[in-house]
């Protein structure tokens, strides 16, 4: 079923720009857009890369990670939550995506200051894709990438209350034309001491204003950051001896598109071995994940499996995440 959604226009562009964002947004967009139909009012933003769960841990539950996620990780998912549990973390990931799409992260985070402080990269980017001209004949190729450059701190206030900020950069390259924008996120995270094994997780993502291109020196069209809120709740347990399950529910509501419902669950085992996995509901591109990982010592090897609809085809993820 094509994917009802309106892409960001940029004004007095030529047909060879329009033509090239096409491609590359459409790739992007695939990958998030939701089902049901969204008011003209209400366009999709761009910069869609940043609305992929980041790390294939992320990614087997769902995206479900605002209330789950700590150290280098969180930088990706709710800052309040940077600071590691020990020493310093460091996390990557690589992504094989739909239609030549690759996604490639890497963030870490220690103590500073009293808290947390983080720093992370991400990057959505193609293989080269074809150029023609106006009556189909290949004259080249071109390429297309996004990228994001995140730093993070966060701070404890009392004992289950935790706070953190992001500031973030975030450029996007279409063969020789590139807008670029800024942004923050907030994030905040609640462990009460009555219910031990529950945390509330908040946060807001990509808070800023819009890029814009220019196009044979006019400017275009704002491409808005994908402004979101998400939020939810996890509930760690053990069952017997030997292991732990933590389930998460969890909401995303992205500014010009619907909101989204998120279910993830994570088995662990005391010989370190990880089963995940998650349910996403009212989102047309992917409903369902699965994935594995496996601690030893420092080190922690993820993997995930994110099929996708619209003859899309499946997706694998790969990261690992290390503490000194």
């Amino acid at each position: 079923m094509p994917v009802p959604v309106m892409l960001p226009r940029i004004a007095r562009s030529s047909p060879r720009l329009a033509a090239m964002r096409l491609a590359a947004m459409l790739l992007a967009v695939a990958l998030t857009a939701p089902a049901v139909t969204l008011p003209a009012a209400a366009a999709p933003p761009g910069f869609a890369f940043l609305e992929i769960p980041t790390g294939a841990r992320s990614a087997a539950m769902g995206g479900a990670l605002s209330s789950v996620a700590s150290g280098a990780e969180a930088m990706y998912a709710n800052p309040a939550t940077i600071e590691p549990a020990k020493g310093m973390e460091v996390a990557a990931g690589h992504s094989e995506l739909v239609q030549s799409l690759r996604h490639d992260y890497f963030s870490v985070a220690g103590h500073a200051w009293g808290g947390g402080l983080g720093a992370s990269i991400r990057a959505l980017y193609s293989e080269p894709i074809e150029e023609r001209d106006d009556v189909g004949n290949l004259i080249g190729t071109f390429g297309a990438h996004d990228l994001e450059f995140a730093l993070g701190y966060a701070a404890r206030m009392g004992n289950a209350l935790r706070l953190g900020a992001t500031m973030q950069a975030v450029r996007e390259r279409i063969a020789n034309e590139s807008a670029a924008t800024y942004g923050f996120g907030l994030g905040g995270s609640w462990e009460p001491a009555r219910w031990q094994g529950l945390r509330l997780g908040l946060t807001a993502q990509n808070l800023g204003p819009p890029a814009h291109y220019t196009i044979d020196g006019s400017r275009g069209l704002a491409v808005g950051l994908p402004q979101a809120l998400q939020g939810g709740a996890s509930y760690a347990m053990n069952l017997g001896a030997r292991m732990n399950l933590r389930g998460a529910v969890e909401t995303r509501v992205t500014r010009g598109r619907s909101g989204i419902g998120i279910v993830g669950a994570e088995l662990t085992d005391a010989s370190g071995a990880v089963l995940r996995g998650g349910l996403r509901v009212n989102d047309d591109a992917s409903n369902f994940s699965l994935g594995a990982g496996f601690t030893t010592g420092g080190l922690r090897l993820d993997y995930a499996f994110v099929p996708f609809k619209l003859d899309l085809g499946d997706t694998h993820r790969v990261s690992f995440t290390a503490r000194f």
